[in-house]
């Protein structure tokens, strides 16, 4: 009869402890007016607007067209990714003796392949919520 009870116990405790999880989880959040803004030299920008992004939730990097970018906010639930283009070997570089004109060259960014499969119209957020990486893909051809 005292083990019945105990089973009980230990039960209905776990019961309850699973339905106080629930009640403290995250949210997931939604991206909307994604926008790609063209830049000098080739380079672009993809702005997009968070709705009910968590206080643990950090967003890092965008990953499109092979390259990889840091998430930024420069306002209130609005975050941005610059690209660069990806010549390697351009012939628009700047050679100097004088090493200040030189520093002006922008590095180029490598080809980095997304963690997840993404299609050619399509990019991936990668964000942290409590010390865990997550993903999100963004279409890009429905909003663009």
């Amino acid at each position: 009869m005292y083990y019945k009870f105990s089973i009980f116990i230990i039960l209905a405790f776990l019961v309850s402890s699973c339905g106080s999880n629930k009640v403290l989880g995250v949210r997931d959040f939604s991206v909307k007016n994604i926008e790609r803004i063209e830049l000098d030299n080739q380079a672009f920008e993809i702005t997009f607007e968070v709705n009910e992004l968590n206080h643990n939730t950090q967003l890092e990097y965008l990953y499109f067209d092979n390259q990889k970018s840091a998430v930024v906010n420069y306002s209130e639930n609005k975050f941005s990714a610059k690209f660069a283009p990806s010549k390697i070997n351009s012939e628009d570089r700047i050679l100097s003796v004088n090493r200040a004109e030189e520093a002006k060259n922008t590095l180029p960014q490598l080809p980095v392949k997304p963690p997840l499969e993404i299609e050619k119209s399509e990019a991936l957020l990668s964000y942290i919520i409590e010390s865990e990486i997550k993903y999100k893909v963004l279409d890009l051809k429905s909003e663009l």
